[in-house]
């Protein structure tokens, strides 16, 4: 009996990450405008946070932003947190790190991201109207934004621990 059981386990860990995929897509409504652009200004929001403050990103101006689109929902997103934690933390506060949940409330957000550990702001998207604003197909979804508000880049997907470090390195560069 045990013997079938790990086998069904495994045959529907199997089935559930079969074909590699390192993110979930996520269905919202048309948002307004064109999806991020590379070299174009990023569009600002300000949204509360899971610990009852808020995240501007008109206010980060001046310094680089990463936004990382997730859901709690999101194994990718879970697999992917403790690398952001560390790579803020490496930053030394020399870019700003925001995660903004698809559609989550502060009653989810906050003891999951307490759960992974995470300290930079945790963005809520309620409404998903931030998601939508950024044209996010999937999450994990990464905005990187320069220091000047113009966005770097966007990745789709998993960043490894080593991608985020190219990343902020370019980042500081630019």
């Amino acid at each position: 009996m045990l013997l079938v059981v790990v086998g069904l386990v495994l045959t529907g860990s199997w089935w559930m990450n079969r074909g590699g995929d390192d993110f979930s897509e996520v269905d919202l409504a048309a948002g307004s405008g064109e999806p991020p652009v590379v070299g174009q200004p990023a569009t600002d929001f300000t949204a509360a946070t899971a610990d009852g403050g808020t995240f501007s990103l008109s206010e980060q101006l001046g310094k680089p932003v990463w936004l990382s689109f997730v859901a709690t929902w999101c194994s990718s997103c879970r697999t992917e947190a403790p690398d952001i934690q560390a790579a803020w933390e490496d930053s030394a506060g020399d870019v700003a790190v925001a995660s903004i949940y698809l559609r989550e409330s502060a009653a989810t957000v906050a003891p999951w991201a307490q759960r992974l550990g995470t300290t930079y702001p945790q963005v809520l998207d309620p409404e998903g109207n931030i998601s939508r604003q950024y044209r996010v197909a999937a999450v994990p979804s990464h905005v990187l934004i320069n220091r000047d508000g113009t966005i770097h880049s966007v990745h789709v997907g998993i960043l490894t621990r080593d991608e985020m470090t190219r990343v902020l390195a370019e980042l500081a560069q630019a």
